[in-house]
């Protein structure tokens, strides 16, 4: 009886340790599962304490007690730190410069948006979004929420409130090949690439993406040039990892594509694709294909729209004929997009 409550007690302690991470590979779990998370997994934690004690009071041998507590404990103590809010550290907008000026090279690759008012703001990829993953801004006294999945390289930028309040966002998981984040006020699960409350308080909830272009830092200050420029606060603190180490380890993402519920043909995994959506309509632009077809009109569903595309700066604009309003463009790998996009359609140049 003993090795079954040792083994019940090594489990339930893997289980806490690894608990946000289960459910990118075991689907089944769900997004229940992330919801209450921490309550959760201290019952977890609780119930292998509990066949632990089981354990040590049924097995007759000392030195068998030491050799199994020594995992159970290594466990359960991983999992008071193995959180993803502790690894990838949301920015807050006190923590958010906003510069005329920086050091930044010209190259340096970012996320700039702006606000049709003759505002503009541009984030660096490397130095804040990606190791970070999500940016709780404000700018000009409108709230943003800058997001990025390394798991499917999907940028989002969307506005987070939700019914008149103001919601701030932390990293939760990866499910279904994407982000998994939770907002602070109410612990409402939400998925990165579609902005749709999954599951908890504000579950069917949807957040409106805005505009953005993904480019170097030279090209959007020569569109934008009294853009502000953004910098990470000295102040920040680094989670479990640095920065610098956490970019190596997402290296890992450029091989590793987690299990998803959608089938992936039509484009090569890890091609980099423009996605638009418009009144349930999706529609996958590869960039190979833009670089030969620059400027067009469209059909999306039943819209005519027109696409120009910049292959020196990377600007995508997509825009309703008949009104001429701008629709947000998503930069994902296709993996990504096509997950949540089963019925998308591809558009090749001709």
């Amino acid at each position: 009886m003993s090795i079954v409550f040792y083994l019940s007690a090594l489990v339930l302690a893997i289980i806490s340790a690894a608990y946000l991470q289960l459910p990118t590979f075991v689907l089944a779990l769900g997004y229940r599962w992330f919801h209450n998370y921490k309550v959760k997994r201290w019952i977890f934690r609780l119930l292998s304490i509990l066949f632990c004690g089981l354990f040590v009071t049924s097995a007759n041998s000392i030195t068998l007690i030491i050799i199994g507590l020594i995992p159970i404990i290594f466990f359960l103590i991983f999992s008071l730190v193995n959180a993803n809010p502790k690894v990838y550290i949301s920015l807050s907008e006190n923590q958010i410069l906003k510069l005329k000026e920086t050091n930044y090279p010209s190259e340096t690759e970012v996320l700039g948006f702006d606000d049709e008012r003759g505002n503009a703001i541009c984030y660096p990829l490397y130095e804040m979004i990606k190791p970070r993953h999500i940016l709780n801004d404000t700018f000009q006294s409108k709230p943003i929420l800058v997001s990025y999945c390394m798991a499917c390289r999907s940028a989002m930028v969307y506005n987070p409130i939700v019914s008149g309040q103001r919601l701030n966002f932390d990293v939760l998981g990866v499910y279904r090949r994407n982000m998994v984040m939770i907002d602070r006020e109410t612990g409402t699960v939400w998925q990165q690439g579609t902005g749709e409350a999954i599951f908890g308080k504000l579950k069917g909830s949807q957040l409106e993406i805005l505009p953005y272009q993904q480019t170097t830092l030279s090209d959007w200050l020569k569109q934008y040039p009294n853009s502000f420029i953004a910098k990470e606060s000295k102040e920040v603190n680094d989670g479990i990892f640095s920065k610098e180490r956490l970019m190596k380890m997402m290296k890992v993402t450029e091989s590793l594509v987690a299990p998803g519920k959608t089938n992936l043909v039509g484009l090569p995994l890890r091609e980099t694709i423009f996605g638009i959506e418009l009144n349930g309509v999706s529609k996958a632009y590869p960039v190979a294909d833009l670089k030969k077809k620059t400027h067009f009109t469209d059909k999306l569903g039943d819209t005519s729209i027109t696409i120009s595309y910049n292959p020196q700066t990377n600007f995508l604009t997509a825009t309703v004929n008949d009104t001429g309003k701008i629709i947000p463009a998503q930069s994902h790998w296709w993996f990504g997009w096509k997950e949540f996009h089963p019925n998308t359609e591809i558009w090749k140049a001709e």
